[in-house]
């Protein structure tokens, strides 16, 4: 998009404008790029500099795959799951699971950030088998 001023009155307008992307629009992270974004904060790094690790790391800022607003995002996401009931969920599992070693849970994130299809087994439902 170019803009230009008309100097008559003062206002700008638009010069020109070309409706195609010259990027691609998928910004996903990775499992892995969460997971090592998470691995930084948990000892003190802060997502500006976790970014720049990640520039560092492929050579520019010009070559990350997502932008530190989506990275600021999925933080922010996660800190959403971290109260209510998905919390006390987990923190429940986590609890149990010192106790119980053959403890075992899986659950996905749907639509709304919700937790759903969780599934569990734990060592007295696998004494039977």
């Amino acid at each position: 998009m170019r803009i230009k001023r008309i100097t008559s009155d003062g206002k700008w307008c638009v010069a020109c404008f070309v409706d195609d992307h010259n990027h691609g629009l998928d910004r996903n992270m990775s499992d892995v790029d969460i997971a090592h974004i998470n691995n930084l904060r948990e000892v003190g790094i802060s997502i500006p500099k976790v970014y720049q690790s990640f520039a560092m790391q492929v050579g520019g800022f010009n070559l990350v795959r997502f932008t530190k607003q989506d990275m600021l995002n999925e933080v922010r996401k996660q800190r959403a799951l971290q109260e209510g009931d998905v919390n006390a969920t987990l923190w429940f599992f986590e609890c149990v699971a010192r106790d119980d070693e053959r403890l075992f849970w899986r659950y996905e994130v749907g639509d709304g950030d919700q937790m759903c299809d969780m599934i569990w087994s734990d060592g007295r439902s696998q004494e039977d088998y």
